[in-house]
């Protein structure tokens, strides 16, 4: 552990270097929805993460004229559930085409070889009933062409493979294991692999830190480039998920560092409690109660002594309860929800009053505030956090808004 010590500022650095290069791309104007940038929606969706700037724009129906090539098809594939009753009709007219077409042509130009497009085809597939013999048709297709070794490459036959998991897991059994050596896969392909698994949770939890070991690994020797939205969604994510998880394990991670990171992930807890299975009803996020509730209980599973409802000495007439002390840590964690009302304006007032009330607790050196903002009533997340963190004086102030877009 402690030769890993000294590879820390080294590796955030890298991490670094990668998101920045994400961002910018991402930032930068797209088609949309094309199978890339549709593919790469998918990704943050499932990964409880605001959709980039792009994806804000309203999806244009599908025609039938545009959906005869199949990259079109894939990109609405991703999107299927977003269409009107119109859109996803013309989609299904389109796959009805596309099944009369060889899928394996000399040439190998086709859909089947592309992971990002046979996967578009088969997420939108998946939203048709499960006797909709669409499905069966793209599965029993892949079957075929794994039999006739028609998927030569790595990725491929990955993409092929994650196709029918998303449609018909029992069928796996007649599919080859993809064993996928990563120190092999150019960067590239790495970055394709890791965006899969992240919009498909398709790998093994041992298969997946390989990865991303990998992929760490590659930021601390090369420039990693970002080509494309879907490679910059999956740098994102995963130079967050490096950050959070890899770059500071618990062993060396300070209590101020385990607590933002938490904070950070706020918003995954949030989305997932919200998404059940089996028509079970959500657990919703509505209020500042729900989320100090959500929030005394992540700390609780990290620390020893949490103890809520403290109250603060008096400040400009007023006392105030403190959400959450940990008096060993010496530190607060305050939870704050937007709402009508509670706007960017109004919470970087009201932190700033804290931030004041809170420096008078000569047992406390440090304030976290917590801010859900999932209906991004703040509009500069980031000017939150630098003028509130700049206000603290003798008081280390830490702010974390979440969720952010790119």
């Amino acid at each position: 552990m402690e030769s890993l010590v000294p590879m820390i500022p080294v590796a955030i650095s890298a991490t670094a270097a990668l998101l920045d290069a994400a961002t910018a791309r991402l930032r930068l104007s797209t088609r949309w929805p094309d199978p890339v940038s549709a593919f790469a929606y998918r990704m943050f969706a499932a990964s409880g993460l605001p959709p980039p700037s792009f994806a804000s724009f309203c999806i244009a129906g599908p025609s039938a004229s545009a959906l005869r090539i199949t990259p079109e098809i894939a990109g609405y594939g991703y999107l299927f559930d977003q269409l009107d009753d119109d859109g996803q009709q013309v989609w299904r007219d389109a796959i009805d085409h596309l099944r009369g077409r060889e899928i394996y042509p000399p040439d190998r130009q086709t859909f089947a070889f592309n992971p990002v497009e046979i996967l578009g085809v088969a997420a939108g597939l998946s939203k048709l009933p499960l006797d909709d013999d669409r499905r069966s048709w793209l599965v029993d297709a892949i079957r075929r062409g794994f039999a006739g070794s028609h998927f030569r490459t790595p990725m491929s036959a990955f993409g092929a493979r994650v196709a029918v998991a998303v449609l018909d897991p029992d069928a796996l059994k007649y599919i080859p294991d993809s064993l996928i050596d990563y120190p092999a896969l150019s960067t590239t392909e790495l970055l394709l692999a890791a965006g899969i698994d992240l919009a498909f949770r398709a790998l093994a939890p041992l298969q997946r830190d390989t990865l991303e070991s990998e992929i760490l690994s590659r930021t601390l020797t090369l420039e990693v480039a970002v080509n494309d939205a879907a490679e910059a969604a999956a740098a994102y994510i995963l130079a967050l998920r490096i950050r959070d998880r890899t770059l500071a394990p618990k062993a060396l991670m300070d209590d101020l560092e385990k607590v933002l990171i938490l904070c950070r992930r706020f918003p995954l807890l949030s989305d997932t409690l919200r998404r059940r299975y089996a028509g079970r009803s959500a657990f919703e996020v509505t209020d500042e109660y729900d989320v100090q509730d959500l929030l005394h209980g992540i700390l609780r599973l990290h620390f020893d002594d949490v103890r809520p409802e403290e109250y603060t000495p008096s400040y400009a007439g007023k006392h105030s309860r403190v959400d959450f002390h940990l008096p060993r840590e010496r530190m607060v964690v305050e939870a704050k929800m937007t709402r009508k009302g509670l706007a960017q304006k109004e919470v970087i007032d009201q932190l700033l009053i804290d931030v004041g009330r809170y420096s008078k607790m000569e047992h406390v050196d440090t304030l976290v505030c917590l801010v859900f903002d999932p209906e991004r009533k703040c509009v500069n997340p980031k000017g939150i956090e630098a003028d509130v963190e700049d206000s603290g004086g003798r008081l280390v102030v830490r702010v974390v808004v979440c969720p952010q877009p790119v």
